[in-house]
């Protein structure tokens, strides 16, 4: 296929490691493989190395106001915004925009292509956004503030029982309608945005880069290791990895099964057999699954597709998940918990580290789902997608 100009564009600062970062530097790495010319706008673009080692051109987006004590940037879909992106996209002859987030960016970036005849997509991370019920009455501030920010109305309807939530989750919403195609990485997420109204939608695997990881071995001796990679957020519930395990210490003793965990600070009152890593670069993450039997996900209705899976898949590692609509997505590469408590996790732990020839299985299926979501499979799929809208693509 005839090389692409792509703009990938993101809100998100990409120092901060979250699982939507990762994806999409990720996918920024893979297109630029496949010789495509990558630009990525995104506040810190320039900061990456990783990106310019790779070829990627790196530009820092304007910030609009920082808020404060979050350290989070903010871009408003302002004339001026727009205005830098028409120039841009014009000077950079670009083919395809491409979107991971739905804030001001992000709807400046789709606008302006939409004006210049620039096919877009949405990738969307997670639709399933929660929040505290006692912060309800925030709703309507929320809306109002994402309107404001994104120039775009926020839908009229009701998208999950918290408003909240619901108004959460209709900012993704409000971005993704004005895109010409929107991306789910997983088929539960297609199927929730498409009860949402929309029908543009198409399933594309997030990819890792990573080659794959060393053999499983079942029978080494030593403990049974196991790694938790996330945001230290109420939604990924650590704590219910860590109930888990303190569980597991009490019926198998400390050191029978050991869990890495890459996201945040120790905690104090974690069971001794609980190794807290802090902040984990990717490469880091990958040494940990080379020597891990498996991943660990513990978040309840929040995750589309993870990362740590899929990079526990492209390691030869199965997930062991609370989630029971995770555990349908990953099929038999997935090992699921049984329900969403400490208890339940803990059992089917101790489960595995009585018998880990129940290891086998899951760990060939990893493999098998891994082979679907390669950094060429994911690069064929986007060239698909760029392919089906671009003929239908008025001329600037």
């Amino acid at each position: 296929m005839t090389a692409l100009r792509i703009l990938l564009v993101i809100d998100y600062k990409l120092a901060y490691l979250g699982g939507a970062q990762t994806a999409f530097v990720q996918q920024a790495r893979a297109l630029a493989g496949a010789d495509h010319e990558v630009t990525v706008a995104a506040p810190d673009a320039l900061a990456q190395s990783q990106l310019a080692a790779a070829g990627i051109r790196g530009w820092d987006v304007p910030v609009s106001f920082v808020v404060p004590g979050a350290d989070l940037p903010m871009v408003a879909n302002t004339a001026r915004t727009r205005d830098i992106l028409n120039r841009r996209m014009r000077d950079w002859q670009t083919d395809l925009v491409m979107v991971h987030s739905e804030f001001g960016l992000a709807a400046a970036a789709i606008e302006v292509a939409a004006q210049l005849g620039i096919p877009s997509l949405h990738t969307v991370h997670t639709f399933f956004w929660r929040a505290p019920g006692l912060a309800d009455v925030a709703a309507p501030l929320v809306a109002a503030a994402h309107t404001l920010a994104t120039g775009i109305a926020a839908p009229r309807v009701r998208l999950a029982p918290g408003r909240l939530d619901s108004a959460l989750r209709g900012m993704t919403l409000a971005v993704a309608r004005t895109a010409d195609l929107v991306v789910s990485p997983s088929h539960h997420q297609a199927s929730a945005l498409r009860a949402a109204g929309l029908l543009n939608v198409v399933v594309i695997s997030n990819t890792a880069e990573r080659e794959p990881g060393r053999p499983l071995v079942v029978s080494a001796p030593g403990p049974l290791r196991l790694v938790w990679a996330a945001r230290f957020a109420p939604e990924k519930r650590l704590d219910v990895a860590l109930g888990a395990m303190a569980i597991v210490e009490n019926i198998l003793g400390a050191g029978a099964v050991l869990l890495d965990v890459a996201g945040g600070r120790a905690r104090r009152t974690a069971p001794a057999s609980v190794v807290f890593h802090g902040r984990v670069s990717s490469a880091g993450v990958e040494r940990m699954m080379d020597e891990a039997h498996a991943a660990v996900v513990t978040s309840v209705g929040f995750d589309n597709q993870p990362m740590i899976a899929i990079e526990a898949f492209r390691a030869g590692r199965p997930v062991i998940v609370c989630d029971p609509t995770l555990a349908t997505e990953f099929g038999a590469a997935a090992i699921g918990a049984g329900d969403v408590t400490a208890e339940a996790l803990a059992r089917t732990i101790v489960r595995l580290a009585l018998d880990r020839d129940l290891l086998r299985g899951p760990a060939a299926a990893a493999r098998r789902y891994a082979l679907g979501a390669t950094a060429e499979q994911h690069v064929v799929a986007i060239e698909r997608a760029h392919g089906s809208l671009a003929q239908f693509a008025p001329l600037c």
